[in-house]
């Protein structure tokens, strides 16, 4: 408790310092925040159990999308598109059972996200702040055999809430509670990841005057009611505690229904073929937990929604194989994903696989729509 004390003092000086430089304007504005942050808890997947706090904190750029309304932004109701940097100071935590000094390191993190508003009380804004990006982990297992993370380059994913009230026309703070889950999405294995789920409070100020909210007029919509997608993606699999991979290349074949300017209902197949099986005379270079299979192909049914932003969306499907001959008794898979239009009918893509809450393997590629 000392420690948070001693930390919010500290933060709260230096908000104050900072009032002064970044009160410039009123509404409709793009804005600076400082969020610090403390852990109140971080965990990993299977038995690698961890102690200690984590501090750290982000600043934030959130761009008002209301100054320059499209028509997803607008149906989707979003406020802001933010470019967010994470840094969280990690020399507290380790495991448990055997523990190591520094194991972790400091990690660093580059997010794109988006913030929803979804209620007010008065004057109090109440709103959901997810994004994605990269993170860099100072340590991993192969620089000092921390099993946790397996690379220091990871994705990175967070989700949160967080409580706004304005002091004046120019400074809002803030209340925030996220969760933040660093992974390598299998490229280097033992992969177990990361969650860090932390408390922090947090002042917003405008970067520049406020203008007129324009009013809408949104040219005609030129997606495509129905359309069929077919992909490609090349991706590996890392070999355990070795930077060797397995490779794979994965192949998708689907139906898109555009709901709306923001959402699209999808449905397909996916086919992944191994350029190495698992073979139980070489269970160290082939191994690869719950996506090893005897065979080269694995076939599955999916289907779930893609969020659209303009050019740029991102996916998530839900499905169940109709053929993999696998290791272990494995039945469904997610997948998820992101992929850019350069025109009406070329994307880049880019796609993991998971199996259970176990990364497969990430694939990038391109997607052909007609």
């Amino acid at each position: 408790m000392y420690s948070l004390i001693k930390h919010l003092k500290s933060y709260f000086v230096f908000v104050a310092w900072c009032i002064p430089v970044f009160a410039v304007a009123q509404q409709n504005v793009h804005t600076l925040e400082i969020n610090l942050q403390q852990s109140i808890n971080s965990f990993s997947a299977n038995q690698n159990k961890l102690q200690g706090n984590a501090y750290g904190g982000e600043l934030s750029y959130h761009y008002n999308v209301n100054r320059e309304p499209k028509k997803w932004s607008s149906d989707l109701g979003i406020r802001s598109i933010d470019v967010i940097f994470n840094y969280k100071r990690m020399a507290d935590v380790t495991r448990i059972a055997a523990p190591i000094k520094g194991e972790f390191g400091d990690s660093y993190g580059l997010l794109g996200g988006l913030t929803f508003p979804l209620f007010n009380v008065s004057k109090l804004d109440v709103a959901f702040t997810p994004g994605f990006g990269i993170l860099y982990a100072g340590q991993s297992w192969f620089s000092n055999k921390n099993p946790v993370v397996g690379s220091k380059l990871n994705f990175g994913l967070k989700a949160g809430l967080k409580a706004s009230l304005p002091i004046s026309n120019e400074i809002t703070l803030g209340a925030n509670l996220d969760v933040l889950h660093y992974s390598n999405g299998g490229t280097r294995v033992p992969n177990n990841g990361l969650n860090v789920v932390s408390a922090g409070l947090s002042i917003a100020a405008a970067l520049n005057n406020a203008v007129e909210t324009p009013t809408p007029t949104f040219e005609t919509e030129n997606y495509k009611k129905h359309s069929l997608d077919l992909g490609i993606n090349l991706g590996r699999r890392g070999v355990y505690q070795s930077k060797d991979g397995l490779y794979r290349t994965g192949l998708y074949g689907g139906y898109n229904y555009r709901v709306a300017s923001y959402l699209a209902l999808s449905a397909g197949v996916d086919a992944v073929y191994y350029h190495t099986v698992y073979d139980p005379n070489r269970i160290l270079e082939t191994y690869q937990s719950n996506a090893s299979s005897f065979k080269r192909w694995r076939v599955g049914t999916a289907i779930g929604p893609d969020l659209w932003m303009g050019n740029f969306s991102f996916m998530v499907k839900y499905g169940y194989y109709v053929y993999y001959d696998s290791l272990k008794p494995i039945k469904t898979y997610w997948t998820a994903g992101a992929k850019y239009k350069l025109n009406n009918w070329l994307a880049l893509q880019s796609k993991i696989y998971i199996h259970q809450t176990e990364a497969d393997y990430v694939g990038f590629g391109l997607m052909f729509t007609k």
